[in-house]
């Protein structure tokens, strides 16, 4: 196990066979700047590939029922060594109790939410309030408000 601090866990490959509680305990231990230094490059595409691989298996169907959008996720620092400029985009649809990773860049989408991939990673293992992100500034939401708030309830966020 990591020590407090410390992102060791993030120079490995290994990263992808964490189950959601372990992942959790190593984020919250993890300092934010250790986090944003970390997640750069090749680990930061990692992460992202594996967060939005999961988000399908934490969709709460019975909870989603009637909710359908598609969000559009916009993570900032693609540029390498951590420039804001460049920007990696995920798609995913949400509709009849079901979530899917969309391929290609959809014609419209009813939520857009940009934010840095160390925000993102504390949000989704539940380290991380997206309201107060929201009220930080390390997270935006355009679109479809009321939809958006919903996300929170359709999906499980941190471990289970």
């Amino acid at each position: 196990m990591a020590e407090r601090g410390s992102a060791g866990w993030l120079e490995s490959e290994g990263l992808t066979a964490l189950d959601a509680s372990e992942l959790a305990r190593l984020v919250d231990r993890t300092s934010e700047r250790e986090l944003r230094h970390r997640l750069i490059g090749g680990v930061r595409e990692v992460a992202l590939r594996e967060i939005f691989r999961r988000m399908p298996e934490y969709l709460r169907p019975a909870r989603a029922a009637g909710f359908d959008a598609i969000v559009a996720w916009q993570i900032t620092g693609a540029g390498g060594d951590g420039r804001p400029d460049g920007v990696d985009e995920y798609w995913i649809r949400v509709s009849d109790g079901r979530c899917r990773l969309l391929s290609e860049p959809p014609e419209a989408t009813d939520i857009s939410i940009r934010t840095d991939p160390a925000t993102l990673l504390r949000v989704v293992t539940g380290n991380e309030d997206p309201v107060l992100a929201v009220l930080k500034q390390r997270l935006s939401v355009r679109g479809d408000l009321a939809l958006a708030a919903r996300l929170t309830k359709i999906f499980a966020v941190g471990p289970a």
